[in-house]
């Protein structure tokens, strides 16, 4: 008995289906994203996959050259490629006490053995003023630092005394101010006072005038008094005696502010 063959058209579709069961066909995990596809041509048009790989990483660190070639803070030389020297031009100034004389080189009004000099007190100045004129001490009309020197009769007689002030003030113009002031002093001064005369010096400039002063005529005294100017130094030197024992031909006060100037070089 023949049987009657089916026909083969409805059968299609559930041949497709069994095929697509069985992974004959392609599947959806193969077929490239819409990411993948835009993360490839990016990759293409800039030279670069978009994985990379060690080596282009490894070349993002920096070698071993770049490292060591600048030198830490120990090893970084002067800007001057030299070492650091010390700057002489910042020195201390020297003591003013090299500017004082000594004994033997303060002036006495007679010449020969019977007179000399001992030191007496080196210190700071004090508020006691220098000669008849001289109002106030050094330091109270613009000195920065001032010492004061005395000497006395080795003797102890005569009433001969001497004195000298070294002060150093700011600068050149303020000496130069302080100066003018002891002028003003002399011109004002109660006691009788000679004329101003100016010292042939070898450093800065000086000068001297003769006063004489005391309460009554047997007590008077005659002191010579010196001025010394050099930079932002004033020196101040007085010799004094009774005015019956004062030589009216001598100026030790000269001799002395000459060599006072000596000091400075």
């Amino acid at each position: 008995m023949i049987r009657p063959t089916l026909p083969l058209r409805p059968l299609l579709p559930l041949v497709a289906l069994a095929l697509a069961a069985s992974g004959c066909g392609p599947s959806a995990s193969d077929q490239p994203t819409a990411a993948a596809e835009h993360q490839r041509h990016r990759g293409s048009g800039s030279g670069q996959a978009s994985g990379a790989s060690p080596t282009a990483s490894a070349s993002d660190e920096p070698s071993p050259s770049a490292t060591t070639s600048s030198p830490g803070p120990t090893a970084r030389p002067s800007r001057s490629g030299r070492q650091p020297v010390a700057h002489h031009g910042a020195a201390r100034p020297a003591p003013l006490e090299v500017h004082l004389l000594g004994s033997e080189d303060m002036p006495d009004m007679t010449p020969g053995d019977a007179g000399g000099w001992t030191i007496g007190d080196t210190g700071p100045e004090d508020s006691t003023a220098v000669g008849a004129c001289q109002k106030t001490s050094l330091q109270t009309i613009g000195a920065v630092s001032a010492v004061r020197r005395t000497y006395v009769d080795p003797q102890g007689e005569g009433g001969r005394a001497a004195t000298q002030v070294v002060a150093r003030f700011a600068d050149r113009k303020s000496a130069w101010r302080a100066r003018e002031v002891l002028r003003s002093w002399r011109d004002d001064c109660g006691a009788e006072v000679g004329p101003m005369r100016d010292v042939d010096v070898q450093s800065g400039s000086g000068e001297h005038y003769r006063a004489t002063y005391g309460p009554s005529q047997r007590k008077q005294r005659t002191a010579d008094l010196g001025i010394v100017a050099h930079g932002a130094y004033l020196c101040l030197v007085e010799i004094t005696a009774p005015s019956t024992d004062y030589p009216d031909h001598r100026a030790p006060a000269r001799a002395a502010v000459r060599r006072i100037s000596r000091s400075f070089g």
